[in-house]
């Protein structure tokens, strides 16, 4: 039985991924997940082989525009105070990667590094890139990507094994940082053997049980499309509502430009809740624009969310979920993401005769290829030969 320690920026909560690795790699191993704090009792959602330390950030102005690694200066001394000689470190995305290198060697324990996206291009978002906050914001997104981008392939260096989550992702960093043998491990749902009816949605809103939902779940950010369609909805036909479950820096701002009689923002629900809020609509939604390389390269866990509910899928082009989606045949591609095209998507979609089809084309593909069963044998199988 093997020792890991997994750290993360965030809470645990919200972080379907991570859940996932640290209840699987706990079956046959003992894992201390290291996690920011909140409220919550986050050792409540693991078993006997996982202990779970919360931490707090260290926040200014330095710390959240530049050094943004220097929040997490409180974790190494937490994680040493522990006296285990881990024989992994479990690092996830790019924020503390210099504080896993720097356990590494330390403790001198294997790192492995599960980088999520490609996080330097993903700085842009954090600054503000309108209105008189330009001045400063631009200069500190090219600061920031200029050094991050030079720290992180330092670091990776002594990387033992790095972890993404598609192909695409794959190759770009093996290009980028001259790696080799990159392991894929995707961030499927876990597998679900049945699935039910349900109206959280409807009965949360006071819907009529013939209405229609659209839903969009996930972060409400920049880029995401929930305004191109909340923009389109008015060519929409009546019956059909938007529905968007999911928190960010665009929440606000978007439910008060946007919300109807007929678009609805319900915010962030707790993971354990949300398929419950995903098998109640009838579609689901996925507009991401490959506005950077991150996002290019994408493959958001929605898609594997909406294929284990049963629910079709409208999507863009974006390169890895339009991959998925010709493949098995779960769902509808729109070329562009005009209001007009969006909206004529929409309405065509809802009036197809296979959506029961195109809808359990992805739930068994759940079932027998993109699910968390599958995928993680990889990691155990990494864990337990090194």
């Amino acid at each position: 039985m093997k020792k890991i320690a997994v750290l993360l920026d965030i809470p645990i909560l919200h972080d379907g991924r991570v859940r996932r690795v640290v209840e699987s790699l706990s079956e046959q191993n003992e894992v201390d997940l290291f996690c920011v704090k909140t409220t919550f009792d986050d050792s409540s959602l693991f078993g006997k082989n996982v202990r779970v330390f919360n931490y707090e950030l260290n926040i200014n102005w330095i710390n959240r525009n530049l050094l943004f690694q220097k929040k997490f200066e409180n974790l190494p001394q937490l994680v040493l105070g522990k006296n285990i000689k881990y024989d992994f470190i479990y690092c996830n995305d790019y924020p503390l990667l210099e504080v896993s290198v720097a356990l590494k060697e330390k403790i001198g324990a294997k790192l492995i590094f599960d980088s999520h996206e490609i996080y330097i291009a993903t700085i842009n978002q954090f600054f503000p890139v309108s209105g008189w906050k330009v001045i400063y914001g631009k200069p500190l997104i090219w600061l920031n990507q200029w050094y991050h981008g030079n720290r992180e392939k330092e670091l990776v260096k002594q990387v033992d094994k790095m972890i993404t989550v598609c192909d695409s992702l794959k190759h770009y960093f093996e290009e980028k940082y001259d790696l080799q043998n990159i392991l894929v491990v995707r961030n499927c749902p876990k597998n679900i053997q049945s699935i039910y009816k349900s109206n959280g949605i409807r009965r949360e809103l006071k819907l009529k049980s013939d209405t229609r939902i659209l839903l969009y779940q996930g972060d409400v950010n920049v880029s995401r499309g929930v305004d191109k369609v909340a923009e389109a909805m008015p060519l929409v036909n009546e019956h059909i509502h938007f529905v968007v479950i999911g928190g960010g820096n665009k929440l606000k701002e978007f439910k008060d430009k946007y919300s109807s009689s007929r678009i609805h923002f319900l915010g962030k629900k707790v993971f354990d809740e949300l398929n419950e809020y995903t098998l109640s609509a009838d579609i689901g939604i996925l507009l991401i624009e490959g506005y950077n390389v991150s996002k290019k390269y994408a493959l958001p866990n929605k898609l594997f969310e909406y294929m284990a509910a049963a629910k079709p899928i409208i999507s863009n082009q974006l390169l890895e979920p339009a991959r998925i989606i010709n493949e098995i045949n779960c769902g509808v591609l729109i070329d562009d993401s005009t209001k007009d095209s969006i909206a004529e998507a929409i309405n065509k979609v809802f009036e197809r005769n296979d959506l029961v089809q195109l809808g359990n084309n992805g739930y068994n593909a759940v079932l027998n290829k993109f699910n968390w069963e599958v995928e993680v044998q990889k990691l155990k199988e990494l864990v337990a030969n090194n």
